[in-house]
């Protein structure tokens, strides 16, 4: 997970007479009256590929390259119909947020949807947002549109309000935990985040591995090319090896251009051989 700016709000659901707007209005007369809201404006097209054209067709939480496989979810960070409180789905969701932009995001099938999977720890076997929202304490969550937001706190990292380095630390073999404070405690966003997305997916770590081997193998490459450069007195033969030291250090930054997958699990690299980003 990196941090990503949120883009301008997309016309549906812009202003007093958008489709969003309108939606939500509705949704507040139909909560009133104990109905029912068909939320449908999420879905069109301007927001979806505002969303796509934002996070570069990645997954706003494992950073999957969604574009030549699955479709996207277009996830609402806050639930919309429904929120888990105390282990029990309970309604109703934030359905006044349904149509807000800030609570808007682009997540894969394995982040979102609520399902079996293979993980690369023993003691996890199901992953998945869904309607999950934890919150730091229950008596500060935000219940109502007619209620403020009365400070809740996230346990789940958004990437674009959070940092997510500052609460995730990608490790060696495309592994990944949450990042320790100074009395060793870590992080409760960056935990609870790794088990509700599934970061530790058994395929996505394995993913991860593999782009990690390939920039630690371009790097190293590099590293020796320059070792050679410095060990040759011949100014024609040093040149040539600098620049191809120079070529496969490049090579190497080709994964961290943010439409790059896994760009976070890329720069942890970069930053174990202390080379600037």
């Amino acid at each position: 997970m990196i941090r990503v700016e949120r883009a301008e709000c997309p016309p549906s659901l812009n202003g007093p007479d958008s489709k969003g707007s309108r939606e939500r209005a509705a949704a507040l007369v139909a909560q009133a009256a104990g109905g029912k809201t068909k939320f449908k404006a999420y879905r069109e097209s301007d927001v979806v590929l505002t969303l796509r054209e934002m996070f570069n067709k990645k997954c706003a939480y494992c950073e999957f390259n969604y574009a030549a496989g699955s479709p996207e979810d277009i996830e609402h960070f806050r639930p919309k119909g429904a929120v888990v409180i105390n282990g029990q789905l309970t309604k109703p969701g934030y359905y006044w947020l349904a149509a807000e932009w800030s609570n808007l995001l682009p997540s894969c099938i394995d982040c979102n949807r609520k399902r079996s999977k293979e993980f690369a720890v023993p003691n996890q076997a199901s992953s998945g947002k869904a309607n999950l929202f934890p919150v730091v304490d229950e008596a500060h969550r935000w219940r109502s549109h007619n209620a403020p937001n009365v400070n809740e706190q996230p346990l789940l990292l958004n990437p674009c309000d959070d940092y997510p380095d500052q609460h995730l630390e990608f490790l060696n073999d495309g592994l990944v935990r949450a990042v320790a404070d100074a009395a060793g405690n870590p992080s409760p966003k960056g935990e609870t985040s790794i088990e509700v997305f599934g970061l530790l997916r058994h395929d996505l770590v394995e993913q991860r591995a593999a782009k990690q081997l390939m920039i630690r193998a371009a790097i190293e490459r590099a590293l020796e090319a320059a070792e050679i450069a410095e060990d040759t007195d011949d100014i024609t033969r040093r040149e040539k090896w600098l620049n191809l030291s120079a070529n496969l250090l490049m090579d190497a930054r080709v994964h961290l251009d943010q439409r790059q997958p896994y760009r976070a699990a890329s720069e942890a690299i970069f930053r174990e051989y202390g080379i600037p980003l």
